[in-house]
């Protein structure tokens, strides 16, 4: 439909549904509202479902990768304090896959799929003065997708601190947080 204004509307806006039966066999009704003149087809199969698909996929790795509708305490700031828990290790995963990008079995993986596919690995724990060491049996089948990926992490991570030192080479001595969040995001531009 065009032309379609809403009272609290201040112009005109298209408005698309997608109305379908489920495989239970109850109806399933979408409406989409957009200024964009592409078809409908389109816009809904390339923009919105995907837009949609990335934002349920984190919430559905958040309750099944990490548990975090599992809040078990009867306090608000235990539960509270819990989440964020849940949230810090989704934000390190994600940092993870992008650490591991040009990997392709670990890039779009879930969270759930890398752990079985690379974290979840039987081994040696060997602890010294100053290392743990862990040693992986020679004919595991994973091997060869665990070093690479420990490579990318490595990279990764020497990537970002150089990103890091760097930033701290250009700051004044005297810098707030809020400097700092800003020196940051300059520093943070490719290196060439």
């Amino acid at each position: 439909m065009r032309g379609y204004q809403a009272e609290s509307w201040d112009r005109p806006r298209r408005v698309f549904a997608k109305c379908e039966v489920t495989a239970q066999g109850g109806p399933n009704r979408r409406f989409v509202v957009t200024n964009l003149t592409d078809r409908a087809e389109t816009l809904y199969r390339d923009l919105y479902t995907q837009r949609g698909d990335s934002a349920e996929r984190a919430i559905q790795e958040l309750k099944h990768g990490l548990s975090i509708d599992r809040l078990s305490s009867h306090r608000f700031f235990a539960n509270a304090f819990a989440m964020q828990c849940h949230l810090l290790a989704y934000a390190l995963f994600i940092l993870f896959r992008e650490a591991n990008a040009a990997i392709p079995e670990v890039a779009h993986a879930t969270l759930e799929t890398s752990r079985i596919r690379v974290f979840k690995i039987g081994a040696v724990v060997q602890p010294s003065t100053r290392r743990l060491r862990f040693r992986a049996s020679s004919t595991w089948p994973g091997r060869e997708l665990f070093v690479r990926v420990i490579r990318a992490v490595r990279t990764f991570t020497d990537t970002l601190g150089r990103l890091w030192h760097d930033a701290g080479d250009i700051l004044p001595a005297t810098t707030t947080t809020a400097d700092l969040r800003i020196s940051l995001v300059a520093a943070t531009t490719p290196i060439k």
